[in-house]
């Protein structure tokens, strides 16, 4: 009997070692299949705009595997984006930490934290760690354009212009456009601490650095209008108004300050010729206004008639109103009239004037950086029929 137990005992052992092998295997094949089904999930979830379910199935998939260095920055990354920004630092930071990686990938990993730190507002933090990484060649580039994130944040534009100018190429578009707005920024500090020649030095500065800068020209304007330089403001009114057709507005404020007297007759030259460049609802309702008082009301109805021809628009159909109105044979016919304009003014008022092209902001005022996704010269005149 135990003879027999004793031959019995290698058939035990290996019986155990196969099923301890095959549970084993079950529960490698369970955690791949729920591995997968995490991440078909996720797909299916980001195919669906469902992003939030989508990154918490892609967060699951990371967990679920061997952690290696870029499902590490990936999951860390992911973390970041879902708002979950404690979770990123403390990621990177123990990544940074790992002396089992070698420089390049502990410079991604510092590089990683730094963006934590700009998304959690951290900015010092973020700051002291781009400097290092930024005289690094292979980390300089992307280093160097958090640096501009960060003073960007800070309203820090001496050291955002030492940086641009130091680390890049200024005759790289996008680099060219960027300095060309802070050197706007800081003189437009200098103007509120009463620098006016240092302002107006930097302003011509950004003109240098971008030959087609809109705005600097329309901040030269302003300071020339400023000192009663009517007709040198107006060139570069001009001058914006070729370079962007979509500047009606803004050149139409300008023209209005630069030609005081309504009935000067270079006042509605001046608004022809800006019709004409930028085919603006407002300044075609402006120019109309001004047929009428140094011509005719009939003159401006046949001006009005054929813009509404060409150009379906809220702001033309309300100033049409108005001229009907002035028309009418008595006073109930009138009232009636202007009871529809009132209508579609206090529409016209609820309108947005400009809206932003990458992420939709909208607003009343011109900003040219986007307060909602941070872009320079992002947010534009909206057009349309209830818009210039």
């Amino acid at each position: 009997m135990f003879e027999l137990l004793f031959l019995l005992l290698p058939v035990a052992a290996a019986y155990g070692y196969i099923m301890g092998r095959n549970s084993a295997r079950q529960k490698q094949q369970d955690n791949k299949i729920e591995q997968n089904s995490n991440y078909l999930k996720g797909f299916d979830y980001l195919l669906n705009n469902k992003q939030e379910k989508a990154v918490d199935k892609f967060i699951a998939y990371l967990n679920s595997k061997d952690p290696s260095f870029e499902s590490s920055i990936a999951m860390g990354n992911l973390f970041r984006q879902q708002g979950q920004v404690d979770k990123a630092i403390a990621l990177h930071e123990k990544m940074s930490n790992d002396k089992n990686l070698d420089d390049s990938e502990k410079e991604l990993s510092l590089l990683e934290l730094s963006r934590d730190y700009l998304s959690a507002g951290l900015l010092d933090r973020a700051e002291e760690l781009l400097l290092q990484l930024v005289d690094i060649p292979r980390q300089r580039d992307a280093a160097a354009r958090l640096l501009l994130s960060v003073y960007e944040k800070e309203q820090d534009f001496e050291k955002a212009i030492k940086v641009a100018t130091e680390y890049f190429d200024n005759t790289h578009q996008s680099i060219a456009k960027k300095l060309c707005h802070y050197y706007c920024e800081l003189s437009k500090q200098k103007n509120i601490t009463g620098d006016k020649d240092a302002a107006f030095e930097l302003l011509h500065k950004a003109l240098k650095v971008n030959p087609n800068t809109v705005r600097a020209r329309l901040c030269l304007a302003d300071t020339l209008i400023a000192k009663g330089q009517f007709a040198d403001a107006y060139k570069y009114v001009k001058e914006v108004s070729t370079l962007d057709s979509g500047t009606g507005i803004a050149c139409l404020e300008r023209i209005q300050k630069c030609f005081p007297n309504n009935a000067d007759p270079n006042y509605r030259f001046a608004l022809e010729d800006l019709v004409h460049r930028t085919n603006s609802a407002k300044a075609m309702v402006e120019l109309v206004k001004t047929v009428e008082v140094t011509s005719s009301i009939d003159d401006a109805l046949a001006l009005l008639q054929s813009f509404i021809k060409t150009k379906s628009n809220l702001k033309l159909l309300s100033e049409l109103l108005e001229l009907n109105a002035h028309q009418a044979k008595d006073s109930a016919a009138c009232e009636s009239i202007l009871s529809i304009k009132s209508l579609i003014d206090a529409q016209v008022s609820l309108t947005n004037t400009y809206e932003c092209h990458h992420c939709g902001f909208e607003s009343k005022m011109l900003f040219y950086q986007c307060p909602s996704c941070r872009r320079w010269e992002s947010l534009k005149t909206k057009v349309g029929f209830d818009g210039d």
